[in-house]
């Protein structure tokens, strides 16, 4: 959960971060707040995302809403686990977990330095109007009507299946828009 965290923060603080190398009239642009109503906890329900994790529906989910600097919405299940490689080796339980971030009033150039840290980018399709996934940072970002969304769902050990569920809540996020 602290390095989900410590993601979040970092990503964003790249994309609201002045470019050093331009003059201050080529600064970088920064997207603008959500207000509390425009929660990205508010726009899907516990049962819509169960359903997208395949996650029973009768286990319990906490939800944390948070704003730091961005409105961000952790979903974390306790009784769902996976083996995680902490350190050479080293194994633990990791709990499954999701997080989604959510700026308003972006453009694409925005979109575009936000996920300029995708080293090994993949772009995919028929979600918003570009949408990119980083199996490094195991996250899908995407851009549609001025919105720009995060999704990171760590739900097992398997990349692809984690991945496969990013895309299907962004989906599930970028209809609902």
């Amino acid at each position: 959960m602290k390095k989900s965290i410590l993601f979040v923060v970092i990503l964003l603080s790249i994309v609201a971060c002045k470019n050093t190398g331009k003059s201050s009239s080529e600064e970088l642009e920064t997207p603008s707040h959500k207000s509390i109503k425009q929660s990205p906890c508010e726009l899907l329900t516990v049962a819509e995302i169960k359903i997208a994790l395949d996650i029973p529906a009768d286990v319990k989910t906490s939800k944390t809403k948070k704003s730091t600097p961005y409105p961000v919405c952790y979903y974390k299940w306790e009784s769902i686990t996976f083996p995680y490689e902490v350190f050479n080796g080293r194994m633990t339980d990791r709990t499954a977990e999701m997080s989604i971030v959510w700026a308003i009033n972006v453009n694409k150039k925005l979109y575009e330095q936000s996920i300029s840290v995708y080293k090994d980018g993949e772009t995919i399709n028929n979600v918003g109007e570009m949408a990119t996934w980083s199996q490094k940072m195991g996250q899908i970002t995407f851009l549609k009507d001025g919105n720009l969304i995060h999704v990171k769902a760590k739900t097992s050990a398997n990349v692809g299946s984690n991945k496969t569920k990013s895309i299907k809540v962004a989906k599930l996020f970028a209809e609902k828009l």
